[in-house]
């Protein structure tokens, strides 16, 4: 029923699941409760966020074998996904009233910069490239999400076409993005916006699915659910999709990829718990 609704969709054809041996490495933040490790730039530092074990959330920052720990002041929750090659770090908050913002976090001062789409009721900052173009989603007064992007202090709403909601994830230097969409049943599906037209990213064997990082190429990283109800990530490239499962991990996603194709993401053990991680394929 969507497709009346698509301005200019374009669908992948032709789509296989392939076998890819990936060579991964457990990413947690010393002494963390759980880790989630979001982004990865060319220089190989990594964007992400944790649970301490009093249950508070942090965002952190790596570089050099060093984790960094990010707080926006005053907030009663910091969550960082996003970053770019000269390391600024975007990502949302929670203010003392509970309300949520998104963030910008500058590589080289540390300052921080709140972002809120205006009339929001809450906000978030998930992507950021080169240009310091930013990519994200807001909830609006009838509680409705959109994506959005932010470039030059301007913002603009961006939908699925026939979407009930909408969430940007990633950007890249080019301009393109990925993200998820809900359909009128509440299923999830991944995209693509390229150029300002859509088209769908679907996992063979999917039901679900979340686009939530690109690169320049672009190669589309992101997870899905399948038909057992399992979750597994997923890279794209070319048309053929790659599965991603952290070995002995009761669900896996991914989320972050640079332009050398390392990829970092994150997984959940058999109790439970989040753990990041990188890979890289053998």
């Amino acid at each position: 029923m969507f497709r009346k609704l698509f301005l200019s969709l374009l669908l992948f054809a032709g789509l296989q699941l392939s076998a890819q041996t990936f060579h991964f490495q457990l990413f947690d933040v010393p002494n963390s409760a759980s880790t989630e490790a979001d982004n990865i730039n060319a220089r190989g530092n990594i964007a992400g966020f944790f649970f301490d074990h009093a249950g508070h959330q942090h965002g952190f920052f790596f570089s050099q074998g060093k984790f960094t720990q990010i707080d926006f002041p005053g907030a009663t929750a910091t969550k960082t996904v996003g970053l770019h090659n000269r390391d600024d770090v975007v990502g949302a908050f929670t203010d003392a009233s509970g309300n949520q913002h998104g963030l910008l976090r500058d590589g080289i001062t540390a300052a921080f910069t709140q972002i809120d789409f205006p009339g929001a009721m809450a906000t978030q900052a998930l992507s950021i490239n080169d240009a310091r173009e930013i990519a994200g989603s807001f909830n609006d007064t009838a509680g409705r999400t959109h994506g959005f992007l932010l470039t030059a202090g301007v913002f603009t709403q961006i939908d699925f076409p026939g979407a009930t909601l909408t969430i940007i994830f990633g950007i890249n230097d080019r301009g393109d993005m990925v993200g998820a969409f809900t359909d009128a049943s509440g299923t999830f599906h991944a995209f693509t916006r390229q150029g300002g037209s859509f088209a769908l990213v679907n996992p063979p064997g999917s039901t679900s699915s979340f686009a939530f990082g690109l690169n320049a190429r672009p190669n589309v990283i992101g997870s899905f659910t399948d038909a057992s109800g399992n979750g597994h990530g997923f890279l794209e490239q070319n048309g053929v999709f790659l599965q991603l499962d952290f070995p002995g991990a009761a669900s896996t996603d991914g989320d972050g990829i640079n332009a050398a194709g390392v990829i970092v993401g994150d997984f959940f053990d058999n109790a439970g718990v989040e753990h990041g991680y990188i890979a890289t394929k053998q």
